[in-house]
């Protein structure tokens, strides 16, 4: 089974995109892990019937990072779909394409860069899987560490997978997922890139 996860700040309109294009294909229990202000929650509170989610709200600013490890571990399901609020769903079929092609053994299939040591993309260095649209292994992900306060808040996981030099063998990149992040044909998913980041005033990083 599988349970999408997100991760929300401020931003009720976007938040409602996402779930109204995600509830056109796909019902499966949705989790949205949201730290917005009392203004925006009272928004956002109105999405949890009429999208049938279930909202965990923080009286604060959890970040990206923090909000996805909190809504990891408090998921039981043995897959979690990792999901940017600023994404829309174009077309149903994509969650049971990437199910089919995540072996049990790999920590995730997505769109994966190359980034360096503090998560900058580089044209060759560390193989990052980018949290925006991901299928993950829950017992897997929790073996590593889990997304933190950081402008690529999987980096410190993503390190220690490429320290282990294991790589190759737990992140699967998936074409499509790439295309639709940076081509103009798009075949499931739109991604602005800028939803969140607008209201936290750009990317964190720090130096661990």
């Amino acid at each position: 089974m599988i349970t999408a996860l997100t991760v929300n700040y401020n931003t009720p309109d976007v938040l409602d995109r996402l779930l109204s294009s995600f509830r056109k294909y796909y019902d499966i229990p949705f989790l949205v892990i949201d730290g917005s202000d009392s203004d925006n929650y009272k928004k956002i509170i109105r999405l949890k019937r009429k999208y049938e989610v279930k909202i965990i709200h923080f009286p604060y600013n959890i970040h990206h990072g923090p909000g996805m490890a909190f809504g990891i571990k408090y998921i039981q399901t043995e897959k979690i779909l990792l999901l940017d609020s600023d994404l829309i769903v174009l077309n149903g079929g994509f969650v049971e394409d990437l199910e089919s092609k995540l072996r049990a053994d790999a920590y995730g299939i997505g769109d994966i860069q190359n980034v360096n040591e503090r998560g900058l993309n580089v044209p060759e260095g560390i193989k990052y899987i980018h949290p925006a649209c991901t299928l993950i292994n829950r017992e897997i992900v929790l073996k590593f560490p889990l997304p933190a306060s950081h402008g690529a808040p999987m980096i410190y996981a993503m390190r220690t997978i490429h320290d282990k030099e294991l790589s190759d063998d737990l992140l699967i990149h998936e074409p499509w997922i790439t295309n639709d992040f940076r081509k103009s044909r798009k075949k499931f998913i739109i991604h602005d890139w800028k939803g969140t980041v607008d209201k936290t005033v750009g990317y964190h990083f720090d130096n661990r």
